[in-house]
């Protein structure tokens, strides 16, 4: 990727000290950072190699702390959607310690899990889980919450030095009731450590903490300690120093250049840019997930709708019918006007501009209902192992009696 340098003689009589520090310390760095320039892609790309590929993309952790603002930074000039993305539950999809939701304080609890009895002390000082069974016992610190309680929530653990994804969650589905945790085998009879959970390894530590926090890796180094909870601005957007900095001296665009706005990304990149937490085609292919519970990866299921075609439709992207900076709408009705505005009589004989495959005709109108599509063409699946159900975005007419189709 050709790196553009930045325009420092337009600026420079403007306001020449500030200028002075901020090409010293951010704007070389961040103007080739958010460089988008890179040539379209039309297939699914796996998120290790994007994380790797490109300047900015969630997850990354190639910069450093001082490259960052910090989320209340963008409120002087986004006020309202700073608001309102507080109220999300990406915003919310961590706490430290043993936090709830909107910092509410779960229950001392107590669960069996085959041989196994676990027991959850979330007293705010000194929070504890200890599993056991006959006379082994293992203690280990809370130190995160992952999860908004939207289906569940998974404590983080810390025994020895080590990181842990706790055996146990609680779930909305069972009244926070706990069982297993998603994707988690069956502890071994004879090995209480495999009980704790899963071991967090150099990989797994730093995509768990990166879809769930912000700011955990920085220079390429982990550091949870100094992670901060949920996902703000900057997981999205990237290190917002410098377009900040701009911003504050009226240098308009010059700051939207020193930021990340994920709308300049074509359907198919758009579509992996939130499966770098959602799990892209490519992810799913790689990690040959073809199971039912594959419903829960909106972007893979997305794209084998009929109506995605084979270069992605800009109308159909995940920011298109979500609002990343508010809460997800249940209703279904909300989601009509996204369906009508291709699949209506008044379009149906017209010309769009979608890459439609079959472009000889415009997308056809449903013959049943003109209201609620999603209840019909995006039914929902159960998946015991979260004890939820989950919205398919594998868009298409669904016979009666047909099984989920896996593939």
């Amino acid at each position: 990727m050709r790196r553009t340098p930045f325009p420092w003689r337009s600026i420079a009589p403007r306001c020449l000290g500030a200028c002075i520090v901020l090409a010293a310390c951010f704007l070389p760095l961040r103007h080739a950072l958010f460089a988008q320039s890179q040539a379209p892609v039309e297939l699914s790309q796996a998120t290790e190699y994007l994380v790797f590929a490109r300047e900015w993309w969630p997850t990354t952790g190639t910069p450093g702390a001082q490259a960052y603002a910090g989320s209340r930074s963008c409120q002087r000039c986004h006020a309202e959607l700073a608001s309102t993305q507080l109220t999300t539950p990406m915003a919310n999809a961590s706490y430290r310690s043993a936090a709830g939701p909107w910092g509410a304080k779960p229950t001392a609890a107590t669960a069996h899990l085959g041989t196994y009895l676990y027991h959850v002390a979330p007293q705010a000082n000194d929070p504890k889980v200890t599993v056991s069974s006959g006379n082994q016992s293992i203690t280990s610190d809370i130190i995160w919450t992952f999860g908004a309680g939207v289906h569940g929530q998974t404590l983080v653990l810390q025994n020895k030095g080590k990181l842990y994804d706790n055996q146990i969650s609680s779930y909305r589905g069972l009244d926070g009731g706990m069982d297993i945790s998603p994707a988690h085998k069956p502890a071994k009879a004879d090995d209480i450590e495999s009980a704790v959970g899963e071991r967090m390894t150099p990989k797994s530590g730093p995509r768990c903490f990166g879809c769930h926090t912000t700011n955990s890796t920085m220079k390429d180094q982990f550091d949870p300690q100094h992670a901060i909870p949920g996902i703000g601005c900057e997981s999205c957007h990237g290190p917002g120093l410098a377009h900040v900095a701009a911003a504050n001296m009226n240098m308009v665009e010059d700051a939207q250049k020193l930021i990340f706005n994920p709308r300049s990304l074509n359907p198919v990149e758009a579509v992996d840019f939130c499966g770098a937490c959602h799990m892209t085609s490519a992810d799913v292919v790689e990690s040959k997930l073809f199971v039912p519970s594959n419903v829960r990866f909106a972007p893979y299921r997305l794209e084998k709708s009929l109506c995605w075609g084979v270069r992605g439709d800009s109308r159909l992207v995940c920011f298109n019918c979500h609002d990343p900076h508010k809460p997800l709408v249940q209703e279904a009705s909300f989601y009509d006007q996204r369906c009508l505005s291709c699949h209506n009589s008044q379009t149906h004989n017209s010309e769009t501009s979608s890459s439609y495959d079959r472009s000889d005709s415009a997308p056809p109108v449903c013959p049943k209902a003109n209201a609620n599509c999603t209840n019909c063409h995006m039914p929902k699946y159960d998946v015991p192992e979260m004890h939820a159900k989950f919205t398919d975005h594998f868009i298409r007419i669904v016979r009666p009696g047909e099984p989920y189709p896996i593939q």
